[in-house]
């Protein structure tokens, strides 16, 4: 059956009625068009409203394209096909399946309208609504969308993505997950490339990192992550207006790096620190984690810890530089090098029985359940235990001393407030710590 030289229609048996001006066409049938070839057992074609439908099973090709489905709707003069039911697309760098499937012959492009997973060696894509360009490999995925690669997640409301570059730009709910990093970045705008590693994420950007027993929630104008040459492993920097929360431990300062090879956070320009009842700050500050748990906290430049002792009263340490050593999320031991002071209330019998101020160039401070239990002097020592009410306020706080509590994340939430932050100390060219504020290229 021949129609006007564009359409040639071929099966084994033929049923043809006038008055509905419809073929029936029965085993081994074949439509063959300029852009298409349908192949199926069962065809319906209705000249008059210009569609041929199968029910029982269908295949058409179309350049590289293979698609089959359970029913098929296709509608030669605007060469668009329809598909439903066990729908599978068969192309030489992807299989998609889907369940409910439209196709344009002519552009190839094929249109999401229902859940759809598109499956190649690179990647799995889910979508359930958007468009898959077929000739130039780029697609619009609107709605529950995912692209998951073999250690990484992209998720978002609108990705667009190019398969050629490797490329998503993520609108709305951008989630990035990095199973071998145990990291996760979201934000209401962003982009990954599969292939160079490369993210970016800004609007509510959310760095979650998934720590032994909780997961640290931190917010930054900017966020981007880049992969350290040569190994498996990323650096995340944040930018700008930095604020982190977990229940046991909170900070904010300018700007962040995350090594994650060696697993160490640095922060820079006058960082705040808060772990349970005690703040800490410098010039920047490093927190160093082991098997997801961290052990270790460097404190360097202008280096100050504070801790309530009452209403009134604290305990502080200051130096040139601290390190401090951390066990089950608890402070147990602080080495001050260089500049060494203390102002502590030791205790007899749960009262506290003076204010000791002691100064050493070097000093080590030995905690228990935050309370401090041991005081090492190493050069240079200097110091007196006077009566409680003996020192006037001012004399019971060191130079430089600064209780921040307003400035503290409270709750998750509070990552996302933009309130003033503390007044700077200290002014650090971040070329002093190689750090790299250029955007990442795509």
């Amino acid at each position: 059956m021949i129609q006007n030289d564009t359409i040639d229609l071929y099966g084994d048996v033929l049923f043809y009625h006038g008055d509905e001006d419809k073929a029936m066409v029965r085993e081994n049938v074949r439509m063959v068009t300029k852009n298409v070839v349908l192949t199926t057992e069962f065809l319906d074609y209705d000249r008059r409203n210009d569609v041929a439908y199968y029910y029982d099973g269908g295949k058409i090709v179309s350049d590289n394209n293979e698609l089959v489905s359970d029913w098929g709707y296709y509608y030669p003069r605007t060469e668009e096909a329809h598909f439903r039911k066990e729908v599978v697309v068969t192309n030489p760098d992807y299989k998609m399946y889907s369940d409910t499937l439209l196709y344009y012959t002519i552009s190839e492009v094929i249109k999401i309208v229902g859940p759809t997973t598109i499956i190649s060696d690179r990647n799995e894509i889910y979508s359930e609504a958007g468009f898959y360009d077929t000739q130039k490999d780029i697609a619009q995925l609107e709605r529950n969308s995912s692209i998951k690669g073999e250690e990484q997640q992209l998720d978002g409301d609108t990705i667009f993505y190019d398969r050629n570059t490797g490329f998503g730009e993520v609108f709305s709910n951008m989630f990035l997950h990095d199973t071998t990093n145990h990291v996760i970045i979201k934000g209401d705008y962003g982009y990954y490339n599969e292939l160079t590693q490369r993210a970016l994420a800004t609007k509510r950007a959310v760095l979650m990192q998934i720590h032994q027993n909780d997961t640290l929630f931190l917010h930054a104008d900017t966020l981007r992550a880049d992969p350290i040459p040569d190994t498996e492993f990323q650096m995340i920097r944040a930018y700008r207006n930095v604020k982190f929360f977990r229940p046991d431990f909170q900070g904010r300062c300018d700007s962040m790096v995350y090594n994650l090879q060696d697993s160490i956070n640095t922060f820079y320009k006058d960082p705040v620190l808060w772990a349970n009842r005690n703040q800490m700050s410098a010039s920047s500050i490093k927190l160093y984690t082991r098997n997801r748990a961290l052990y270790k906290a460097e404190l360097i430049e202008n280096a100050f810890v504070i801790g309530p002792e009452d209403t009134a009263s604290y305990n502080q340490i200051k130096g040139r530089h601290m390190t401090g050593y951390i066990k089950d999320n608890k402070l147990y031991r602080i080495d001050v090098e260089g500049n060494g002071q203390t102002i502590y209330y030791p205790k007899e019998e749960g009262e506290v029985i003076g204010v000791n101020k002691a100064e050493s160039s070097n000093l080590t401070i030995l905690l228990e359940e935050q309370e401090v239990t041991g005081i090492i002097l190493r050069n240079q020592p200097s110091g007196n235990l006077n009566p409680p009410d003996f020192l006037t306020r001012d004399a019971r706080r060191l130079e430089g001393f600064r209780w921040l509590e307003e400035y503290r994340p409270k709750t998750m939430m509070d990552i996302f407030k933009h309130d003033v932050a503390p007044e700077a100390v200290s002014q650090i060219n971040y070329s002093d710590f190689h750090f790299d504020r250029s955007m990442p290229t795509r």
